[in-house]
């Protein structure tokens, strides 16, 4: 009997964001990657296996593997889930966690942190599958079957208990730190300067491993990965701050991509009885085309020298990126996304400073993106501004928003309107509140604007059109929701326009 096999592995958001650096947080994604694609590639040759998402063409997973796949196969479930599961097993220990501690031991030597390090090793990861019977005349009814099955399976989550007694790692907060000599680990690694190793970090062994594997030879990679302050200052010859200092050198932006209902666009597709599986894959094969080729080149074109792309995952983009270039990167991803697949994407970008540490940044991006679907109904994007001080500012709305901020950060730059217009437009909402105060908004955003716009600088040449624009966005379109969002926008801008003369 054929049966759609739907796998997931992790934990994913938590495994890639516990990072410090950007090196952790690009290896995190690559090991999920690598793992998912042995899972993928070790029932690939079996006579029955048809993919279903990612795509396997020559032994190749094409476009990377998310940590989510699933195919058919005619096999005995467990047999298949087994190997499956020994596959990934395999790939972790051999490919990874085996030169890691190789490394570590040619480094130091024996002792305590050998058994530690094994016993952390084995007891991280999550592995969830199921299988239902398939039904090739309704292929939509199996997919959503087995959509709802792997959400039963992981209410059923198991926990792991462990006791980890001691320090903990200064990078996860879970795992204990292994007991080693780090200053003698240093200095075999020749990292006298603290470029692999802080003097202040003690790791278990996943941020060991993280922060390790491409010494240990285990990764194989030439993507070039810049630090936070490199991409801040989109210079890849810039100088590092020392390490704990406390001044802020630049921003840098976070983006997080996802497309919008994604489930819900699978289980439409599978619903031509005739053609289900067919239509199924030809959209795996859009999702697969647009993360392994379009992604990277966008981020390279609208990245600047030193914007990274952590991870592409077909509907799921992460990258980090210099300040001035971070919305329009953002704008032609989405347009691409929608273009290639039909279906819409919403985005969160943090702007942080460059020494806030990096898990905080991309907790804050997640948080924007889940913002632009739930608070300002997906097909949106969400900037959350953050300072040194822990405060923030959201700016939020539909992707049209835009044209219109890059437009308006042109004039900022030159200097043809003031600063202070964004915090004169907050007070609309409080003062004209109601629909039958439209008339008297639009009057009151001309003569404000007109009033902050430079000496010298025609009005009605320069600024009025783009005020037209920012008014019908929040009246007409309602493309930004309320007057405090669209001042928020132009305080963003103007905070932007300030960013580019920096860099």
């Amino acid at each position: 009997m054929t049966h759609l096999f739907l796998f997931q592995i992790g934990p994913v958001q938590t495994f890639i964001a516990q990072a410090r650096r950007t090196q952790d947080l690009f290896i995190g994604s690559y090991l999920l990657s690598e793992l998912a694609s042995a899972g993928v590639l070790a029932i690939s040759e079996h006579p029955s296996f048809k993919p279903i998402f990612p795509l396997v063409e020559n032994r190749q997973v094409k476009g990377g593997a998310p940590h989510r796949f699933a195919f058919l196969c005619d096999d005995d479930p467990s047999q298949i889930a087994q190997k499956v599961h020994s596959a990934i097993e395999s790939r972790w220990q051999e490919g990874f966690v085996q030169p890691v501690g190789q490394l570590v031991w040619d480094a130091i030597g024996d002792g305590e942190w050998v058994k530690t390090f094994e016993r952390q090793a084995t007891t991280w990861m999550e592995f969830y599958w199921v299988a239902v019977p398939y039904d090739g005349g309704n292929h939509g009814d199996s997919f959503k079957k087995a959509s709802a099955a792997m959400a039963q399976r992981k209410y059923a989550r198991t926990f792991h208990v462990l006791e980890e007694p001691g320090y903990k790692c200064t990078l996860t907060g879970m795992q204990s730190a292994l007991d080693i000599n780090w200053k003698k680990l240093r200095n075999k690694l020749h990292d006298s300067r603290g470029i692999i190793l802080r003097d202040n970090e003690r790791l278990g062994t996943l941020a060991l491993i993280k922060r390790l594997a491409e010494r240990a030879n285990a990764v194989q990679s030439d993507k070039k990965i810049y630090s936070t302050t490199h991409i801040a200052k989109d210079d890849p010859d810039a100088t590092e701050d020392p390490v704990g200092g406390k001044d802020v050198t630049g921003y840098l932006a976070v983006l997080h991509m996802d497309g919008d209902q994604m489930g819900k666009r699978l289980g439409e597709l599978g619903n031509d009885q005739k053609h289900g599986y067919e239509k199924h894959q030809e959209f795996s094969g859009q999702l697969a085309n647009f993360a392994a080729n379009e992604v990277q080149r966008i981020v390279i074109e609208h990245g600047g020298k030193t914007g990274v792309l952590v991870y592409s995952g077909g509907d799921d983009v992460l990258a980090l990126l210099p300040l001035r270039s971070a919305l329009r990167c953002a704008d032609e991803l989405r347009k691409l996304f929608q273009q290639m697949t039909g279906c819409t994407a919403s985005a969160g970008i943090a702007i942080t400073p460059a020494n806030l540490p990096l898990d905080r940044a991309l907790e804050l991006a997640r948080e924007a993106e889940e913002a632009a679907k739930e608070r300002y109904g997906r097909n949106a994007v969400v900037i959350l501004e953050a300072h040194g001080s822990g405060q923030t500012r959201e700016a939020g709305g539909k992707w049209t928003i835009i044209d219109f901020i890059v437009q308006l950060q042109v004039l900022f730059e030159e200097g043809a309107l003031s600063g202070k217009l964004g915090y004169d437009l907050l007070a609309l909402d409080h003062d004209l509140y109601g629909d039958h105060l439209k008339t008297a908004r639009k009057s009151e955003v001309h003569r404000i604007a007109k009033r902050r716009t430079a000496e010298g600088v025609s009005y009605e040449k320069k600024t009025e059109p783009l005020i037209n624009n920012m008014i019908n966005l929040v009246e007409e379109d309602k493309a930004v929701p309320t007057w405090s969002d669209m001042a928020n926008w132009v305080i963003l801008a103007r905070f932007l326009a300030q960013g580019a003369k920096q860099q």
